[in-house]
């Protein structure tokens, strides 16, 4: 099971100079870096960083200083660093990440194998982090200032957050595409195809159409976090009943 893709978009001049300085910073110490999220797959946003991963012979703290080096005046970036040693004793979950859509940019790896238990506990591990999120946001966090912050600070940083719980939320439908037997749904638009529930695909507009509907979520973002917990509620309780979809 899996795919680790292949370049099908242009490499931006910024990731190959990144890449560039990792792999003469690194050297020996490097045993692959991977491009990949939505700008890998042609789909970013306003909101997208350029997502990496790097994969060390050993991970200790000079190396990880050097990588911090590297980005200290660069924004917009998101890098996800293990060792080979800890790739092999990888968690169940959070393996689809290494299986699909990755844009080989240096070396290679040996990507940790999907099961159906892992894809069932990916969705499960994600409703249980994107339910407290919206709870926890609901109850204590959309209408009041709290722990000093300030009420416009809370009034973008809120929806922001809530964007990212919705990138999650794809990763656990696409999830469930795999568990179906299916082919993995490596874009938001390859998912959207498939999609018949009215809410999973008001999950997708909320990202694809972010600029547009950005700012009705920073007049009150209630909505958006009523339909996230309302679609990952629905998702474990058709693996529950064991009949996802």
């Amino acid at each position: 099971m899996g795919d680790q893709g292949s370049q099908r978009h242009p490499l931006p001049d910024e990731v190959r100079e990144v890449a560039d300085h990792l792999i003469a910073a690194l050297g020996d110490n490097l045993a692959a870096l991977l491009w990949h999220g939505s700008w890998a797959r042609g789909e970013q946003t306003a909101e997208s960083d350029h997502d990496l991963i790097i994969v060390l012979r050993q991970v200790n703290d000079d190396l990880i200083l050097a990588i911090q080096g590297l980005f200290a005046d660069r924004s917009g970036w998101s890098t996800y660093i293990k060792s080979e040693r800890e790739l092999r004793q990888y968690p169940v979950t959070g393996r689809v990440q290494f299986q699909f859509g990755l844009v080989p940019l240096y070396g290679e790896f040996e990507a940790p194998q999907l099961s159906p238990k892992g894809l069932a506990e990916d969705i499960r591990l994600l409703a249980t982090n994107i339910h407290h999120e919206c709870r926890y946001l609901l109850v204590h966090g959309t209408r009041k200032v709290h722990l000093g912050l300030a009420a416009e600070f809370l009034r973008v940083r809120n929806p922001r957050w809530m964007y990212y719980q919705a990138k999650l939320a794809v990763l656990a439908l696409k999830a469930r595409e795999l568990l179906l037997g299916r082919s993995y749904p490596e874009t938001r638009a390859d998912l959207r195809g498939r999609l018949t529930d009215e809410d999973e695909l008001a999950v997708l507009d909320a990202i694809d159409r972010w600029p547009e509907l950005r700012a009705g979520f920073e007049r009150d973002v209630t909505p958006l976090v009523l339909r996230l917990d309302s679609v990952m509620r629905n998702l474990v309780a058709e693996l529950d009943s064991g009949e996802p979809g």
